[in-house]
Parts: C-alpha cells; sequence; structure tokens
C-alpha cells in the first residue's frame, strides 16, 4: 500500500554497532567517572554535614538542614542555567574570578576538555543533592541508639572510634539505599549535561552521557532502533549492577545469618 512505510528485519546489527560507535566510549566513561564523582561527594560529604547538623551542640542546625535541602527542590532547568553562567569562560564569571583572586588559570570550563566537564557536571549535581541525601544520613544517625555511645564513653573510646565502629555501622542501611540510588540517578544522567551544554551539544562529546546519547540518536537522528538496542543494553548493564549490589552489600540479608 502507498504512504506506509516497510519495515526490514535487520537482526542483530544494531546491537553490532555497539562495538564500533565512536561516540558510545566517551559516553560510557563519561557516566561511570560522573558516578563514581557524585558518590564520593555525596556519601563522604554527606555522612560528614549529617554528623554535624545532627549535633546538638551545632548552633542554628534546623536553618542549615532547610538550606541545605532547598536545592533538591529547585528544578534542574533552573539550577543548569545558573551553573551554565557559573562555569561560564569568561573572565568576570564567577569561578574564573575566584580562579583569578587566587592566581589560578582561567579557563572554558565546559568547554575545555573531558575532565573540567565532569568537575562541572559533578558539580552541578552534588549542589542538587547532597542537601536531601544528608538529610537520608540524619535519619540513620537518629535511629543509632544513644547507649552505644555513652557506653563507648566509658570505655575510653575517642571520637574516631565511635564513628568507625558505631555510626559507619549503624548507618549501613542507609549507606546502601543512598549508594544505590545514586548509582542509578548517575548511570541514567541526562538533565544536567542537557542544559549546561545548550541541548546537550557538547563539543568533542566530553558531556556526553549514555542516555544523553539515546536520546539525541533517538530524536535527533532518528534512529529509534540503534537507540533502543542501547537501552536495552543499559537496562541489563543495571540489572547486573543491582545483583552485584545485594550481593556485595548484603541486602536482604537478616543479622547473624550465613
Amino acid at each position: 500500500m502507498e504512504g506506509i512505510s516497510s519495515s526490514v528485519f535487520i537482526g542483530l546489527d544494531n546491537y553490532k554497532r555497539l562495538f564500533s560507535d565512536p561516540h558510545l566510549g566517551m559516553a560510557v566513561s563519561n557516566s561511570i567517572l560522573f558516578t563514581i564523582g557524585i558518590l564520593i561527594t555525596n556519601v563522604v560529604f554527606g555522612v560528614l554535614l549529617a554528623v554535624v547538623l545532627n549535633n546538638k551542640l551545632t548552633p542554628f542546625r534546623n536553618i542549615f538542614r532547610s538550606a541545605l535541602f532547598l536545592p533538591s527542590l529547585t528544578s534542574i532547568i533552573v539550577a543548569g542555567i545558573y551553573f551554565r553562567l557559573f562555569f561560564g569562560g569568561g573572565d568576570q564569571t564567577p569561578l574564573n574570578a575566584l580562579m583569578s583572586f587566587f592566581h589560578l588559570r582561567v579557563r572554558e570550563w565546559l568547554y575545555d576538555n573531558q575532565t573540567s566537564g565532569l568537575i562541572a557536571l559533578v558539580i552541578t549535581s552534588t549542589w542538587r543533592w547532597l542537601g536531601i541525601n544528608t538529610m537520608y544520613f540524619i535519619c540513620g544517625l537518629q535511629s543509632i541508639p544513644d547507649e552505644l555511645y555513652e557506653a563507648a564513653d566509658i570505655d575510653g573510646a575517642n571520637s574516631i572510634k565511635k564513628f568507625w565502629y558505631i555510626t559507619v555501622p549503624g548507618l549501613k542501611p542507609m549507606l546502601i539505599f543512598v549508594i544505590t540510588t545514586l548509582t542509578y540517578g548517575g548511570l541514567r544522567m541526562f538533565g544536567e549535561s542537557y542544559v549546561l551544554w545548550i541541548n546537550g551539544s557538547t563539543p568533542g562529546d566530553i558531556g556526553l552521557t549514555i542516555v544523553l546519547y539515546i536520546y539525541k540518536t533517538a530524536f535527533a537522528h532518528f534512529d529509534n532502533g540503534y537507540a533502543s538496542a542501547l537501552s536495552v543494553v543499559l537496562f541489563i548493564c543495571l540489572m547486573l549492577i543491582n545483583l552485584i549490589y545485594i550481593k556485595l552489600l548484603g541486602i536482604g540479608k537478616r543479622e547473624g545469618s550465613h
């Protein structure tokens, strides 16, 4: 029938293209490095901030909690526009002005290289999600019985030992939750890369991520078959990561079970 395009079965050809795709390697590299970056910043700084803000001796701690939480309510579009200006290449943009003050090299952060692009992505994402992850850790800290710390004080344990042997084990369920959600969020990140570079047009693929690449393949190049293949592979990889987390982190195991 005229006017109706015919479909051609091509088997596994779209999956074979994965091995010769010149852009896929950079997209995978950026997504993995970005995920590692937000895991480090959100877990390390999130736990440290939670310990400080959970301390009853910290002044104005409720105000600081609210201030940290507010960025998570901000639209990614608004945040992206702000950080696009923050990382701008002009001499008077906020970050370059700070670099000049400390006599450091001014650079085009969003167009320099992969490292500077990833720094911009990690900082933008951390600004948005550090606060809510800190709240998660505060909830975890409040579930740890005070008697454990009192017993440690009686035994003469210092702050470092109490943190390592009481706080960290007590935070294990929340650590598992935050690490899992950050991993999924990092590997499927799209918004930050799309808005920091206008329409995701990153030079040399320095800000290209897996999901952004899938989006551009489907809606910019109209190659829906290849985009579907990329999506299936990403889904399989996420499921494998989930199984690895279940095995390594002991998700679902009862305490004392073998």
